[in-house]
């Protein structure tokens, strides 16, 4: 078997682990395993082929990784709760902090509404949610445009 059938079989093991496990963790030695296979192909020396692999490998890694876990947003979802965060409400119940009031609607659940600056928010008036804490929902008087 020739060096450069080696990396092809190093390329096809890392590519079906990286099915497998779907976690951003072995594809980028399949493009270390490549480069190293065309080099194997051309007769390059094996110390070269080595070489090949682990600096195209750990290039891959560190710089692209990055950026594939970014735009595929691997490992994260946004839970019910979550995905309130940023949205834009109206208050129901006037938000009084010292009062202990504050209420506000999404679909058929009532929030108890907290005013992150401290500020009294009149009923009917929008607001961005900022944080969630309990079943209390932190939130700001949206500016008007």
């Amino acid at each position: 078997m020739s060096y450069g059938t080696f990396w092809v079989i190093v390329a096809a093991v890392t590519l079906v682990i990286e099915i497998i496990s779907l976690g951003l963790s072995s594809i980028w030695f399949t493009g270390g395993a490549i480069v190293a296979a065309v080099i194997g192909y051309m007769h390059g020396p094996l110390w070269l082929q080595v070489v090949a692999f682990i600096v195209v490998s750990t290039l891959l890694l560190f710089l692209m990784r990055p950026l594939a876990k970014k735009k595929l947003a691997v490992g994260t979802e946004k839970t019910n709760t979550d995905s309130l965060i940023g949205r834009v409400e109206k208050i129901i119940v006037t938000v009084d902090n010292n009062a202990g009031t504050g209420m506000l609607k999404i679909g058929d659940v009532e929030w108890r509404a907290v005013s992150v600056d401290g500020s009294v928010i009149p009923a009917e008036t929008l607001v961005k949610i900022e944080k969630i804490e309990g079943t209390k929902l932190f939130v700001k008087r949206e500016v008007d445009i």
